[in-house]
């Protein structure tokens, strides 16, 4: 009878104390106030059984019951709410709905509903709206409401910074006015996730560079996969610190658990790419995969529904997975727990294990045996510590930011940089409850950069979790190509002078001849009066002067008593050179009376062939006339 009546007020303080996670930030209450709701004492709410409690508030706002209400299946069930939250519906992530002109256009695929049983409700892009959360937030409360006082049991809220992580003190240390206990004896670093980012070409045998010592080289025309190492292990660190917040604490009943990661990469303003758009499901699946790193098995899994793609950012949202967990023995008070297991399957019959979510269903009742803080420990410290993302088919196609030119008699080569943002971010929450007390504990973490993979490039002190590549490009120059010796134009040393023409000579008048007296005086009265005969000359000299063939040529003086012209040596005919070009005097117009022939043979346009003539007749009528006189002497 006592046993039955301690159940009824198990169930009973069950049903008034399941209460909601307080968030870690003001950030998160504003944008889910039904989760901020004030959790009261136990005691209090077992006492007055009527006013609206934090866990009747959560109830409220999500149908989902707990405790005694569990049992007896009514209201909704959290595995609804998880089904209604993975449906096969086009989910998308914080600003996925309207994309940026930086980031392009906004891909999202549909994936189908996972079974309720199997994961746990995810709100991260709720609780997280933004990426770059680092450091985690810790929030634990747990009051006595039975036995005796009430009173806290733990009370722990606190932050622990990026800048903390860095050294090797407490949280209590760093935070002197928060409670010191068995969480915040673990050191800042414990509690803080870290990733790493590294890069190598697609399909290549290489190993990945996390460029912790220089840039890694790419080339425009290539594929690369960009790989992202994360440190989830201070997740156990807190979880088994906190085993240690109740004697016994592997019966503590672990209710409305939500956990969720989301993991986001972005390409930097200096640097030009894309990563690779999926067209369908089983095409993100191969480009965008999640698994171990160090052997042990996933509990989380990317809801490709709800992460989102896009050129410039990827959004990897991670549920909760039970599937691939192998079996592990119950843990608990239980007498028969040592000899039961859940999740996997039986290696003998094949049969499968039960799966604890820590979110039981009315349909199958409370697991009070199961849904215990021993298994959810057991759950995490066998779960994969190191896990990491690759993503494949990035392209690179140009860096802008550290530019460096060197040049060659020949070419100019230029190098630039560009970086690669990664963030992974999270939470777990979930309520507590007791024999004698009840609380509720939340963690919220954001990863920073790990040191032993720290990209120098970016900087020794940044906590960014950052990888930075270099691209080299090579310009040939268009220099023209200068002459050894170029050949300068000679100067003549005395330039030729044209001969100037010379002035033609006018041929000399012949003058006039005597006329000797025939007879002299009267000679006996029969004497002959002498007569002289007068020769006109007419001036030869042309009307056109020039030089006119033959008129230069000079005039022999002919001696006494000899004939004009009687010994002149007869003129040779000289070959003449055909000229090319006008000949002179060609073009003076031709003058009426003078005959063609001689025009044509002389060139004469002057009448110098009629005077030659005439004079050639005077002195032959004077010669004649000579010969006659001496005849009569005789």
């Amino acid at each position: 009878m006592k046993k039955k009546n301690l159940k009824v007020q198990v169930a009973a303080l069950a049903m008034k104390g399941a209460m909601v996670a307080i968030p870690m930030n003001a950030r998160a209450e504003e944008v889910n106030p039904a989760s901020a709701a004030t959790t009261g004492t136990m005691e209090a709410a077992a006492e007055a059984a009527t006013g609206v409690t934090s866990g009747a508030a959560a109830e409220a706002a999500t149908g989902v019951t707990s405790g005694a209400a569990a049992e007896t299946a009514t209201g909704a069930t959290a595995g609804v709410v998880a089904e209604a939250e993975t449906g096969a519906t086009v989910a998308t992530a914080p600003g996925a709905g309207t994309a940026s002109g930086r980031e392009g256009a906004v891909v999202t695929v549909e994936e189908a509903a996972v079974d309720p049983g199997t994961t746990a409700p995810n709100n991260v892009n709720t609780v997280l709206s933004e990426d770059q959360k680092q450091g985690t937030d810790i929030s634990t409360h747990v009051d006595k409401t039975r036995g005796g006082e009430a009173g806290p049991v733990i009370h722990v809220d606190t932050t622990v910074t990026a800048e903390d992580a860095k050294g090797e003190k407490t949280i209590v240390e760093s935070h002197p006015g928060v409670e010191d206990n068995v969480i915040t004896r673990l050191k800042n670093k414990d509690v803080v996730l870290q990733g790493d980012l590294s890069i190598k070409k697609d399909e290549s045998t290489e190993a990945y560079d996390s460029t912790n010592t220089a840039a890694h080289p790419v080339n425009k025309e290539d594929s690369y996969s960009l790989k992202a190492d994360l440190d989830v292990s201070p997740v156990t660190n807190a979880i088994n610190a906190s085993a240690g917040i109740i004697p016994g604490s592997n019966d503590i009943f672990v209710n409305n658990l939500e956990t969720g990661l989301r993991s986001t990469f972005t390409l930097g303003d200096d640097l030009e790419g894309s990563f690779h758009l999926p067209t369908d499901l089983e095409d993100a699946k191969k480009h965008y995969e999640l698994s171990s790193a160090d052997g042990n098995p996933m509990i989380y899994r990317i809801n490709y529904g709800k992460s989102s793609f896009s050129k410039k950012k990827v959004s990897l949202v991670m549920d909760l997975d039970l599937t691939q967990m192998k079996p592990l023995a119950k843990q608990g008070s239980d007498e028969n727990a040592a000899n039961e297991r859940i999740y996997g399957k039986d290696p003998v019959t094949g049969k499968a294990y039960p799966i604890e979510n820590f979110n039981p269903s009315p349909a199958t009742g409370r697991h009070a045996t199961t849904s215990v803080f021993g298994n959810l420990q057991e759950l995490i410290n066998n779960s994969a510590q190191k896990i990491q993302l690759v993503m494949k088919g990035l392209k690179i196609n140009a860096t802008s930011s550290n530019r460096v030119e060197t040049e060659t008699e020949t070419e100019k080569n230029i190098s630039t940089e560009g970086s690669i943002a990664g963030t992974l971010v999270g939470y777990m929450k979930s309520d507590l409850w007791y024999v004698y007390a009840s609380g509720n504990t939340s963690y919220v973490w954001g990863a920073v950069q790990n040191d032993a993979g720290r990209d120098k490039v970016s900087g020794q002190g940044n906590d960014k979790v950052l990888l930075t590549v270099k691209m080299n490009t090579v310009e040939p120059k268009s220099n023209p190509v200068q002459p050894v010796n170029p050949v300068q134009p000679v100067d003549p040393v005395n330039p030729e002078q044209p001969a100037q023409p010379v002035t033609p000579v006018t041929p000399a008048v012949p003058a006039s001849p005597t006329n000797p007296s025939i007879g002299g005086t009267s000679n006996g009265g029969g004497g002959r009066s002498s007569s002289r005969v007068t020769v006109s000359t007419v001036s030869n000299a042309p009307s056109n002067p020039g030089i006119v063939l033959g008129e230069s040529r000079p005039t022999a003086s002919a001696p006494a008593g000899e004939v004009l012209g009687e010994n002149r040596v007869a003129p040779v005919a000289e070959t003449v050179e055909k000229k090319q070009g006008t000949v002179l005097g060609e073009s003076r117009p031709s003058v009426k009376g003078v005959s063609d022939r001689a025009s044509v043979a002389t060139g004469d346009y002057n009448f110098t062939g009629l005077w030659a003539s005439l004079f050639g007749i005077s002195l032959a009528s004077l010669a004649g006339f000579v010969v006659l006189k001496k005849k009569e002497q005789q």
